[in-house]
């Protein structure tokens, strides 16, 4: 039987004394899971959004209820451990088993336990939590808006990468893969999460962002009356539904848009011009201007800004859509015809803008 050695001492080092100890017990690389744990406690956070979650199981049978599976599964995600089947060796884990106030040495939940949880709440308890979010956001940060008197809306789908046959996993031709195309709704300043949206792979960029936006605009004017409200996204969301529900209600914005003959044509003089600029100092050259222009589905002018370059690679052009002064709510029929387009779900072309004076 080889005898075990509590101590090693180094003395090669004039400086102080080095001990090796080998006594410490179970030690974690996770520990800064533990003042976003106090946070949480201070605020409510996960408790607020297990109290949206209905539990349809039998109370005698329950090992683990939701607000003890919510925390497990959030605290394991902020960790890197974003796999429920991280779970099944997690779950032993003592501060995991702390920050999700478990008893020590009680096992959190497994894998099944945890997949059968996520698939339980409902599509209304979903909607519920997406509010919860706003609201925790108007709660925690208000002081930060009213101060900085502006919030600044970014819009961004993202690709979440599936394996096997999970429901509603489809292949998305843009990233070449096979995944779920989230939507998320963040304010730029505070880095808050506004809003959520889990769709299928194949989803366009802007599917189902209006909806999302009409439960949140609304609710943020109304708590923060006279805050200016800011909304931007890239060309994925050049949908001409958005833009007048921006106008609807008093929104600025800037979205991408993508390059097309017209803007083409308008901006060839200032390619041309920046051509010459790079033979003359061989030089990249780049320069910002602006137009505007209607487009025939448009019921109003609005200002296209674009980028040129010119470098020993070519030509290149960027568009977008930036506001140019505070666009005015407009309360008139378009109310019934945002409201209409939300119900079909309509699909116009992919040009967008900005608002001009």
């Amino acid at each position: 039987m080889t005898d075990c050695i509590p101590q090693l001492l180094f003395s090669f080092y004039h400086h102080q004394p080095i001990r090796a100890d080998f006594s410490g017990g179970q030690i974690t690389s996770d520990a800064g899971l533990l003042p976003l744990r106090a946070f949480d406690q201070r605020h409510h956070l996960t408790r607020e959004l297990a109290a949206q979650l209905n539990d349809p199981r039998q109370d005698d049978r329950v090992r683990h209820d939701s607000l003890a599976l919510l925390r497990q599964r959030i605290y394991q995600i902020v960790a890197g451990y974003e796999d429920a089947n991280d779970a099944d060796r997690l779950r032993h884990d003592p501060l995991l088993q702390i920050v999700a106030d478990q008893k020590l040495g009680d096992a959190l939940g497994s894998q099944p336990t945890l997949s059968r949880w996520e698939n339980a709440p409902s599509a209304r308890e979903l909607v519920h939590l997406n509010d919860l979010l706003r609201e925790q956001f108007i709660r925690l940060c208000g002081d930060q808006v009213r101060k900085r008197g502006e919030i600044l809306l970014d819009l961004d789908s993202t690709d979440d990468l599936t394996h096997g046959q999970q429901q509603l996993s489809f292949f998305n031709g843009a990233y070449d893969q096979h995944m779920y195309h989230p939507m998320l709704i963040f304010e730029r300043h505070t880095g808050c999460l506004l809003a959520a949206r889990l769709r299928p792979g194949n989803a366009s960029s802007h599917a189902r962002i209006v909806p999302l936006l009409l439960r949140l605009v609304p609710r943020l004017q109304s708590a923060f009356p006279g805050v200016k409200i800011q909304l931007r996204g890239d060309a994925g969301f050049a949908l001409p539904l958005l833009y007048e529900f921006c106008e609807f209600f008093g929104i600025q914005y800037a979205f991408g848009i993508p390059a097309n003959c017209v803007f083409q044509q308008r901006a060839e003089p200032r390619q041309k011009q920046l051509k010459r600029r790079y033979r003359h100092t061989q030089l990249p050259q780049r320069s910002f201007s602006s137009f505007r222009h209607r487009a025939r589905s448009w019921p109003r002018q609005r200002r296209i800004c674009y980028k040129a370059e010119h470098t020993a690679v070519g030509t290149n052009l960027c568009a977008s859509c930036l506001p140019t002064a505070p666009v005015v709510p407009r309360r008139s029929s378009l109310s019934t015809t945002i409201a209409a387009s939300v119900r079909t779900a309509s699909r116009s072309s992919r040009t967008v803008s900005a608002p001009t004076a």
